[in-house]
């Protein structure tokens, strides 16, 4: 069964779009996204296989006029349309502060799972001061097999998460490739000297890091 979106956000995205071109027939297209979406009355959003048709039509306007980033642009906005792509993934990539508040959120989050491995190390060496770097590793190495554990119970008549829920699995995915690619230090003075490092970086620098 397809399952169809639209949201004021993605109104709100394209009615930003429409300004992006010059093409009297790709704003005619968009133009009639937005009557097919409506005003919004009660909340709605129009929505189904023909928002979805009238987006794919802006994609391919645009193709024609070999605007390819306007182009894939309305693609990612008819397969959230189309439910195909959640819509925190589209903002992402053109609502500035959304993707802000994501960054942000990921950093809190970096930073929340590093300060509990440091609590972690904390208790090791308190319990074995003599704890060796593969005894850290065989700890963590632990703690994550665990997780795969951890749940929050059954409840009563059983509980089962919305399918939208999903969406930070796929956060959590992009969290992991981007720490998957942070230096590692070769010591403590080297973790710390990084530590102060990126403390003063600010956020532009960073974006202009290397994957």
């Amino acid at each position: 069964m397809a399952i169809f979106r639209s949201s004021r956000s993605l109104r709100l995205m394209v009615e930003e779009a429409r300004k992006l071109t010059e093409h009297a027939s790709v704003r005619e297209r968009v133009d009639v996204v937005l009557r097919v979406m409506g005003g919004g009355a009660r909340g709605t959003y129009g929505q189904g296989k023909p928002l979805v048709d009238a987006l794919e039509d802006v994609a391919q306007e645009s193709l024609l006029h070999e605007d390819f980033g306007l182009a894939q642009r309305f693609q990612r906005f008819a397969g959230y349309a189309g439910g195909k792509l959640y819509l925190d993934t589209v903002e992402n990539y053109y609502d500035e502060r959304a993707r802000q508040r994501s960054e942000e959120y990921m950093r809190r989050l970096a930073a929340m799972g590093a300060e509990r491995a440091v609590a972690v190390l904390d208790v090791l060496c308190a319990e074995n001061p003599d704890a060796s770097a593969a005894d850290a590793h065989a700890l963590f190495r632990g703690i994550a097999r665990s997780t795969d554990h951890l749940g929050i119970g059954s409840g009563e008549g059983g509980i089962q998460l919305p399918a939208k829920y999903l969406k930070y699995l796929q956060e959590y995915g992009h969290m992991e490739l981007v720490l998957r690619n942070l230096p590692r230090p070769a010591s403590a003075e080297a973790a710390r000297m990084m530590s102060d490092v990126l403390a003063d970086a600010d956020a532009g620098m960073l974006a202009q890091l290397p994957n």
